[in-house]
């Protein structure tokens, strides 16, 4: 087979590339200028390059070698006996090339034929682990309850809650696999309206459930169901005949410690509330935040756009503004004793030239990331330099091999880890990202549906390759993401960084499937049948997933 040097030289350049030695490829490349193999009459011969080439190219030649070696009885090795002496001292059997077990020096393909790899199996060369396969499980419910637009699991028992259309919200013990206890409580119609729940939220100790209705109407329950307060951030005579806009809430955000509460509602009214009586401490109106004058065209385009807040600490948080900027605000008491707090603005960060879509703070390293919808930019802030940003989702010569996000972002995650900052980010095309969020480098890029290798082989001919993505939530362990698509089907993946050191970037391991059973149409009364939402339990066993149109279904993992 003719190898011409830069041939050679440019496998060597990829294989640094793919395994993250971008400095090493970089200088090989100047003294080399083997990149210039890349070019239109080669084509055909890069194109069918996959990663690991190099390394898949070097064991079919040791191989090759040890076969040769072996017809001719050569007993002389030189450096290739050197490397596999260890290998053949251990066998029981003189003849080498005979022997069974030589996982050692086993190919991808050869093993995907044979069938013999187990869960979990890595071979390893040069400290780099590759593409194994994994079960990819098609999973069953373990329990339904009634379609749902939210869910939300105590944080600390087996206690679900959801809320219903008719305006009632069902707490459930769960045990043994079963319903084990229930209590219902309810929010009244209002003017004629259907009080839809469409949003609740335990508290982070578990004391408290709060749950969200017509007019952004909010009701806080005891665990076992009792009334504590309701509040309401519409500050208008709802009963008066005017037409009132029908604002919703659509996030409720906990301090950490439940001391605080945020919500936002579709007339982009911020409201800051005490987590422990449910009491108004301060409203945040959309024009608090526009700080410096802008034209009327930036003013509609971005009108309908809802706010995005994030908590930086106990008593401080952020809050996107008008002008795509962020606020930093402080909670504080003015007196000591007094009961009642004060809200005010303590600082600013530039944002983007678009409006902000998500946000999320590393709770370790203390990094700020947000993006944005409209040109799918994702920044990273730092406290230590509040007017720069590090830019991800754009291609440099480290990340050759990203995938960049080319439609909405749907999930911003921090991957718990100590040693570095890990985000990963989800678009609606399908495409994950992993970043070191302190560097900008690129750890893992995968177009998780289109790339048969991320299923097991059996069950590869059902995910199709054209689906959108609308949810994702992260297990509390950080090791499992549970994405939901158009079709209502849940996919759990596997997202634990320090188990995929190493591994081809393209890779993901899809560790489950579970798919609804749908009704043919014509039915079921319901004219829209979709998934609203996902839910991890706190031991990241169990999965909750509200539907709407057919049953909601408690999934174990």
């Amino acid at each position: 087979m003719p190898l011409t040097s830069a041939e050679l030289n440019y496998l060597i350049w990829r294989y640094f590339q793919e395994t993250g030695y971008d400095l090493s490829a970089f200088t090989f490349d100047r003294q080399s200028q083997c990149s210039k193999y890349e070019h239109q009459e080669n084509e055909d011969i890069i194109n069918r390059i996959e990663p690991g080439c190099l390394v898949d190219l070097v064991q079919k030649g040791i191989l090759y070698t040890i076969a040769e070696s072996d017809a001719k009885d050569d007993s002389d090795y030189t450096l290739l006996g050197a490397l596999v002496q260890q290998e053949i001292t251990n066998l029981s059997d003189s003849n080498f090339s005979k022997t069974k077990n030589n996982k050692r020096f086993q190919l991808k393909s050869e093993a995907e034929e044979n069938g013999n790899r187990k869960e979990d199996e890595m071979d390893i060369d040069n400290g780099v682990a590759y593409n194994v396969n994994t079960e990819t499980k098609e999973l069953s419910t373990e329990l339904h309850f009634s379609s749902s637009l939210s869910c939300d699991w105590h944080p600390t028992s087996e206690v679900l809650a959801y809320g219903k259309s008719n305006g009632s919200v069902i707490i459930n013990a769960i045990g043994d696999g079963k319903f084990v206890e229930s209590v219902e409580v309810s929010h009244p119609d209002l003017l004629n309206a259907k009080n839809e729940i469409n949003i609740v939220s335990w508290s982070p100790l578990g004391n408290l459930l709060l749950t969200a209705g017509a007019f952004s109407e909010i009701r806080a329950w005891s665990p076992d169901g009792k009334l504590r307060n309701i509040a309401n951030t519409v500050f208008e005579d709802i009963s008066a005949e005017s037409e009132i806009k029908q604002s919703l809430i659509t996030n409720i955000l906990w301090s950490k410690s439940g001391k605080f509460v945020i919500t936002i509602d579709s007339a982009n009214n911020t409201t800051v509330w005490d987590g422990v009586t449910l009491s108004l401490i301060r409203q945040i109106q959309t024009e608090e935040s526009n700080d410096v004058a802008t034209t009327n065209a930036t003013i509609d385009a971005n009108g309908d756009a809802v706010q995005t807040a994030c908590w930086l600490s106990e008593d401080k948080f952020a809050l996107t503004t008008a002008t795509q900027g962020i606020k930093i605000y402080d909670i504080t008491q003015p007196y000591v004793g007094v009961n009642s707090y004060e809200v005010r603005a303590i600082g600013s960060l530039p944002g983007h030239q678009n409006h902000i879509s998500l946000m999320k703070l590393n709770e370790f390293s203390k990094l700020l990331v947000t993006c944005s919808d409209f040109d799918y930019e994702i920044k990273v802030w730092t406290s230590s330099a509040a007017h720069t940003s590090l830019d991800l989702n754009v291609k440099t010569e480290r990340n050759q091999a990203l995938k960049l996000h080319a439609s909405p972002i749907i999930g911003l995650h921090w991957i718990p880890d100590t040693d570095r900052s890990i985000l990963a980010s989800l678009s609606m095309e399908g495409i994950l990202n992993m970043w070191d969020a302190e560097t900008g480098d690129n750890l893992k890029s995968s177009e998780l549906f289109k790339n048969a290798e991320n299923f097991s082989p059996e069950v590869r001919h059902n995910v199709s390759k054209d689906v959108l993505l609308f949810n994702s939530v992260l297990s509390p362990n950080g090791k499992l993401l549970a994405v939901g698509d158009d079709f209502g089907k849940v996919s759990i993946w596997d997202v634990n960084v320090k188990s995929h050191k190493g591994e081809d970037k393209s890779f993901v391991r899809c560790v489950a499937i579970y798919t609804p059973s749908i009704p043919p149409e014509g039915e079921t009364k319901e004219s829209a049948i979709g998934l609203s939402d996902l839910r991890w339990d706190h031991g990241s066993k169990t999965l909750a997933a509200s539907y709407i149109g057919i049953e909601s279904v408690i999934i174990n993992v």
